[in-house]
Parts: structure tokens; C-alpha cells; sequence
């Protein structure tokens, strides 16, 4: 947070922002009352450039790295020693699946399935016996 560093300490370019965002009362306020992500949004833009791309690279650190510790433990979650027998391909393969934010479309998949067998299609007539 920029309130909780010292000006001198950071780098040139950043030094000035640091500055300006520090005395400003409405920002200081702001980050006391919410969240980092949604004081960044709240941030100008214009005036802040700098301070804004410098916390976004941090914020996009930890979020990476959540997936990668997520997708760790999901690994090893599947890959046990009863299921020690899984490939490299299908480790993948169960991962991708896993990891993927993805919903499918189930109705959509049923209404274009076709049946192939006769004996389930609802409209076949079948031939009296009566005698």
C-alpha cells in the first residue's frame, strides 16, 4: 500500500505518485474503507498511471501462483497410490479439466443428440397382433 512506504525508498519513477497519492486525505480515506482491489479501482487513472501498473503486477503474482499451488494439489489429489498407475497424458488431461473455469452447456448437448437405434425413437408405429 502506498500509504505505508517511505517515498525515499522506492523507485525514481514511482517517487512522485507516492508523493501525491500520501497527501491526499480522500485516498488515504478510501484505503482505510476497502478492499486493495477496489481501492485500486477507485483510483484516478490520469494522475496515478504508474502506482496503478506497478500494483497490478504484484496483484497478477499472487493470483498466478494461486493457480499453480490449486492446480498442485489437484494433482495430487489424483495421482495417489491407488491411482499410481496414471500416465503423464492422462494426468494432463485430468488437470485441464479440472482447471478449467468452463461450464458445459448440458441441455444444449442433449437437445442435438441424435439416437441411432430404432427401438428408441418415440414415433415408431409398431404392427398390431391382434387376431
Amino acid at each position: 500500500m502506498p500509504f505505508n512506504v517511505d517515498p525515499e525508498n522506492v523507485s525514481a519513477e514511482l517517487q512522485l505518485e507516492i508523493i501525491e497519492m500520501q497527501y491526499s486525505t480522500h485516498l488515504k480515506q478510501l484505503s482505510l474503507n476497502s478492499t486493495k482491489l477496489d481501492f485500486y479501482r477507485a483510483v484516478p487513472k490520469a494522475e496515478f498511471r504508474k502506482i496503478i501498473a506497478h500494483a497490478q503486477k504484484i496483484m497478477a503474482m499472487f493470483a498466478s501462483s494461486y493457480v499453480c499451488e490449486q492446480t498442485f494439489s489437484t494433482m495430487k489429489l489424483r495421482k495417489n497410490s491407488i491411482r499410481n498407475r496414471l500416465t503423464d497424458e492422462h494426468i494432463f488431461l485430468l488437470l485441464k479439466v479440472a482447471s478449467s473455469q468452463l461450464e458445459p452447456a448440458f441441455e444444449n448437448i442433449m437437445e442435438n443428440q441424435k439416437q441411432f437405434h430404432m427401438s428408441h425413437t418415440p414415433n415408431k408405429t409398431e404392427p398390431s397382433n391382434k387376431s
